[in-house]
């Protein structure tokens, strides 16, 4: 049978799309030349063994598209499971088998045992973003949880606590690894965290033997990772301060130890054939979110729950926030820097196999523009992470590390929602199926993400908070302004006066809307912050372009100054209540 010119085209066009996907060698890692640049700029133990690594799990990763893909569907999305085949209580979630498979890789990579080591946290963050090119993909969010677990446990846990739990929170096996969660969320205080109602009463007053044991009751309404064996969440001890000075934090065990081992440390989750009793509490229902859906998230009710003391009492939201937050937040910068880049890796890839009016549709400049410029986000995101992950590990100058990583959440998790919204319109309408691209999962995940660990307003009101009462912003551009200084000798984009220009922009900006003490200063913050975080990323990719720098060939210098001469416009007079 001849083939009619009809039937031509259509096979030929149909060829097209099997051999775009056929091109992905499913080397996340290795085909990065960018990120391996990154990786080798910000870890000070950048060697062979170490990109051999990142390469194999990025390999790994790349071929799990299948399972993320199943999992983050019906019907194989997380079931709660109250009750056992007895009819004994158990609280459980169960998840499709696709789902451990995927997490033995995820966990498998020593992901977690990383934590707290400071010369290990940029590999750490290059695991987390390559894990991120499936987007939350149900595993990304207890990573973060647990890391922040891990960190409040090191740094101000009772001895009892690192001794009985860290062992387990670190172990990259999946079948014996604990995994935690954290709680903060109270139907009436969102972002007003001071609202929170939950009760914390005394058992027993920590001793130098054991940590505090006290009783949880009340209502937490939005719990991710509500399968974890462990639970971090704030509640107000009887009789404590209103507000968030009167909070604690606690670490809730899903199933208590023996009743002999009361104040021993749970092992493990895994009930066998004699489970141990599930503490004191109940899920109400599994949340069904518009994304993340691969990871359980539920509302619980605390029936008396025993949990331990975990630091000072008033010190809680202290803890919560400078601990467990900051972590989260970091994380969450890395999800949507691994988003970005497989946003990047679909349209570029699709553009250059999909033909229009004759010729790849990479050759139509507006086309070419979006890719270009999704290259020049991801490299942009990645940047400025890993540049905070560094500063934060380093131990120097806190003030700017923490200033910059709040900033950094709001502007990554901005950039991811519109960076994906870009790959989708490169791929037209075929963005749309759920079983042609990733792109519409990792959509729903990113608008997540802008909400997870403080939403825009939250952190803009925070980063005003710190500008206007401890100055942080002072010590952020002076960090910034010492290294555009160093640029003088070396400036093949000739951005360093750009840069210089920025910042003293930015210091008079800053005096400017810490003088106004406006009462509601929001607006002018969030511009604030979106014109610090183009100079801080444009900073940094300047860095690594020219001759001196890591990748001279890995970015083309068009590329960093496509990104690098964005700006978000500084309008004099954008103040509230300015004429």
């Amino acid at each position: 049978m001849t083939l009619q010119p009809s039937q031509d085209a259509t096979t030929a066009r149909r060829a097209a799309l099997i051999a775009w996907r056929r091109s992905d060698r499913g080397d996340w890692y290795g085909d990065n030349a960018a990120l391996q640049a990154m990786v080798q700029r910000w870890s000070p133990q950048a060697d062979a063994p170490l990109h051999a690594r990142l390469g194999e799990f990025g390999r790994q990763v790349a071929a799990s598209e299948p399972l993320v893909h199943r999992i983050s569907h019906e019907p194989n999305l997380p079931v709660l499971e109250r009750f056992d085949a007895l009819g004994r209580r158990h609280e459980r979630v169960r998840f499709d088998a696709s789902y451990h498979q995927w997490g033995q890789t995820v966990y498998g990579s020593g992901v977690m045992t990383l934590t707290g080591q400071p010369h290990a946290a940029v590999e750490q963050a290059a695991l987390v973003i390559l894990a991120s090119h499936h987007g939350e993909a149900g595993h990304v969010c207890p990573l973060a949880c647990t890391a922040g677990l891990i960190k409040a446990i090191q740094t101000v846990g009772h001895p009892a606590l690192q001794r009985g739990l860290l062992p387990g929170l670190l172990d990259s096996n999946y079948a014996r690894r604990l995994h935690g969660a954290q709680f903060l969320t109270e139907v009436q205080g969102g972002c007003d965290v001071g609202a929170n109602a939950v009760q914390a009463v005394g058992r027993r007053q920590e001793t130098a033997e054991a940590p505090g044991l006290w009783a949880i009751q009340g209502e937490k309404w939005f719990c991710s990772v509500i399968d974890a064996p462990l639970y971090l969440l704030t509640a107000r001890p009887q009789g404590a301060a209103d507000g968030t000075r009167g909070l604690g934090l606690f670490i809730v065990p899903h199933d208590l130890p023996a009743e002999d081992r009361v104040h021993a440390m749970p092992l493990s989750h895994r009930g066998g054939e004699t489970p141990s009793p599930v503490n004191e509490f109940s899920i109400r229902r599994l949340k069904s979110k518009l994304g993340t859906r691969a990871m359980a998230s539920g509302e619980v009710d605390w029936n008396g729950a025993l949990a331990w003391q975990l630091g000072g009492l008033d010190r809680g939201f202290h803890n919560a926030v400078e601990i467990v937050l900051n972590t989260s937040r970091l994380f969450n910068a890395m999800a949507c820097t691994g988003m970005i880049w497989r946003s990047w890796r679909e349209a570029a890839s699709f553009a250059q196999y999909r033909s229009a009016f004759g010729q790849p549709i990479a050759r139509f400049a507006l086309v070419d523009q979006a890719v270009s410029q999704l290259y020049a986000e991801a490299c942009a995101a990645t940047a400025s992470t890993l540049d905070l992950v560094a500063l934060q590990a380093s131990g120097e100058r806190p003030e700017a590390a923490r200033i910059g990583l709040n900033m950094n959440k709001y502007w990554t998790s901005v950039r991811a929602t519109q960076a994906i919204r870009q790959a989708m319109e490169v791929l037209g309408g075929n963005a749309a199926i759920e079983d042609f691209t990733p792109l519409g999962r990792l959509y729903r995940d990113s608008l997540v993400t802008e909400s997870w660990e403080g939403t825009h307003n939250v952190l803009a009101a925070q980063t005003f908070r710190d500008m206007a009462k401890l100055g942080l912003h002072q010590s952020w551009l002076d960090w910034l302004e010492q290294r555009a200084d160093a640029l003088r000798n070396r400036d093949p984009l000739r951005l360093q006066e750009t840069l210089q220009v920025r910042l003293i922009a930015l210091r008079s900006d800053a005096r400017q809307l810490v003088a106004e003490r406006s009462s509601d200063p929001g607006i002018a913050t969030r511009l604030w912050i979106e014109n610090a975080m183009v100079l801080h990323q444009a900073l940094c990719l300047s860095e690594m372009s020219g001759p001196d720098g890591a990748f001279p060939e890995a970015v083309p210098a068009q590329l960093l100054e496509l990104f690098a001469h964005r700006a978000v416009p500084v309008q004099r007079g954008w103040y509230p209540g300015q004429p």
